[in-house]
């Protein structure tokens, strides 16, 4: 082989396994959101658990599409950033609310003991 033709196959070598860089900060922001709506208890709010499950494949498949050098990982990569927060925003309400309920019902009692 010519050293033209080596290095035109190296160069396509290269090329094919070129990766798209998804932003760091994107990256952090989604898998802090991940851990953030697990610790607040995204698994045991239903519609949370189902964002946080398509948070955790969508930044999955967005670092395997990065890897192949294909350019819509940063658009998945988004889109699990927004997944991840959509659970911890469905956690977070339903930790509220179910505060809520319990202060309503210790206003309850404490009405009723007063009122004999």
């Amino acid at each position: 082989m010519t050293t033209k033709m080596m290095t035109a196959l190296a160069v396509l070598a290269l090329a094919g396994c070129a990766t798209v860089p998804i932003p760091a900060y994107q990256l952090e922001r989604a898998e802090a959101s991940i851990r953030g709506a697990e610790e607040v208890g995204a698994l045991g709010v239903p519609a949370a658990r189902l964002h946080l499950q398509l948070a955790k494949d969508e930044t999955d498949t967005a670092k395997k599409m990065a890897s192949r050098g294909d350019d819509r990982a940063v658009l998945v990569m988004a889109r699990a950033e927004s997944d991840a927060e959509l659970a911890l925003g469905l956690a977070r309400e339903a930790a509220v609310h179910g505060d809520a309920v319990k202060a309503s019902e210790d206003l309850k009692t404490i009405r009723a003991r007063g009122n004999p």
